[in-house]
């Protein structure tokens, strides 16, 4: 019988899944047809299913094709097809998992196909996120409330992105829980370390006390033969302690603050009394057309047909005028309030900062000293002893 290889995925053609399983019949042990022939012939048309539909780019529909294919006979040829289905279809931890299987039992496969399954397998890890999990040897690890393995995990963990809740239970029974969140590509440590508290160190006696005394000598240490490098001070002479800190003195930015809020508002209030005006200007003369043509007080409340035609406009337009005469007043006198307030607040604080930052200021100068003493007094027609001193 002839064999049929097709070409692989690394050279860029759909056509690489159909491996030679699908018409070389000779690479499958003849005594599994033998003991099966239609379910071998079973999985053969869904094999070839799998690869019609894998060239025409149906991946969804050719990964369940080989899905049954493998199904009915577990032939490591299958699972490098389903693999790469898998990933063309976005099944990417299921596409990790077969082609790991792949390389474990494909003892046959040539170096191209063994080649292809790591690329496909490298891929589908840059869409996927990988968690390093260390934790004390003989810890039970679990992700997302499924058992991975027992610590310490030979490989990473393979997650889709997003949160994860990572468990350890320890061998003392104590258990640990950490959560990460790794994106495609992204490859994680999570460490946990023993909650076992240290064994204490053995105690250590401190060895018996030698004499360290050196025995008396006659002799004058060199150190006394030296004159002292500073003068020694008389006992009598007085020392002049430092003059106390005067009280710290307080900022006068808040009282500038203050200033600059009572600027604001009293802008704000001459500018909204301003626009007020404005308003009552327009809100008298709406009233004066109105009156003009007929109408009277009630005018612009009257249900009448007739009067809503003829006043209408005049009326909205004159109660427009009325509710910005209203805003207008409101937002003036709010800012004439903020500016009164801040204008007292400001000033308060200058007066009150002021006054204390001059008491500081003398507060900070040294004490002056008073003293006073005898001094003799020689001149022409006068002998005798004075006073001379400083207050």
């Amino acid at each position: 019988m002839k064999t049929h290889t097709l070409p692989a995925v690394a050279r860029r053609r759909r056509s690489a899944l159909a491996l030679v399983f699908v018409l070389a019949p000779t690479l499958v042990p003849v005594s599994a047809f033998a003991q099966d022939e239609a379910s071998t012939k079973a999985a053969r048309a869904r094999f070839q299913e799998g690869v019609q539909y894998y060239d025409k780019g149906q991946y969804e529909s050719a990964r369940a094709a080989f899905l049954q294919a493998y199904a009915l006979r577990k032939h490591p040829a299958v699972l490098l097809n389903l693999a790469q289905s898998d990933l063309k279809s976005g099944h990417t931890m299921e596409a990790i998992k077969y082609f790991q299987q792949y390389l474990r039992e494909a003892t046959q496969a040539t170096p191209a196909q063994r080649s292809d399954a790591e690329k496909g397998l490298a891929e589908a890890r840059t869409k996927i996120g990988r968690l390093e999990i260390s934790a004390p040897t003989g810890s039970e690890i679990t992700v997302d409330g499924a058992v991975v393995g027992t610590a310490p995990l030979a490989d990473p963990i393979d997650v889709e992105p997003g949160t994860h809740m990572i468990r350890a239970k320890m061998s003392d029974g104590t258990t640990d829980t950490k959560s990460a969140t790794p994106s495609a590509g992204d490859k994680l440590r999570i460490l946990f370390s023993s909650t076992e508290k240290p064994a204490a160190p053995p105690p250590v006696l401190a060895p018996p006390p030698t004499e360290t005394t050196p025995p008396p000598s006659s002799s004058t240490p060199p150190e006394l033969d030296k004159p002292p490098s500073e003068p020694i001070a008389n006992a009598n002479t007085e020392t002049t302690e430092p003059p106390p800190t005067g009280s710290s003195r307080w900022t006068l930015v808040p009282g500038f603050i203050g200033l600059g809020v009572a600027v604001a508002g009293g802008a704000t209030a001459i500018v909204f009394a301003i626009a007020k005006s404005k308003a009552q200007d327009s809100a008298n003369t709406n009233a004066s057309q109105i009156t003009s043509q007929g109408g009277g007080k009630g005018t612009c409340t009257s249900t009448d047909a007739a009067t809503q035609a003829q006043f209408g406009a005049a009326c909205a337009q004159l109660r427009d005028n009325n509710d910005k005469v209203n805003s207008d007043a409101t937002v003036a006198n709010i800012g004439l309030g903020v500016g009164i307030a801040g204008a007292v607040l400001g000033t308060t604080w200058l007066i009150v900062a002021g006054v204390h930052n001059s008491k500081a200021a003398t507060a900070d100068k040294p004490p002056t000293t008073s003293w006073i003493r005898p001094v003799p007094i020689f001149g022409r027609d006068t002998k005798g002893l004075g006073l001379e001193g400083r207050f």
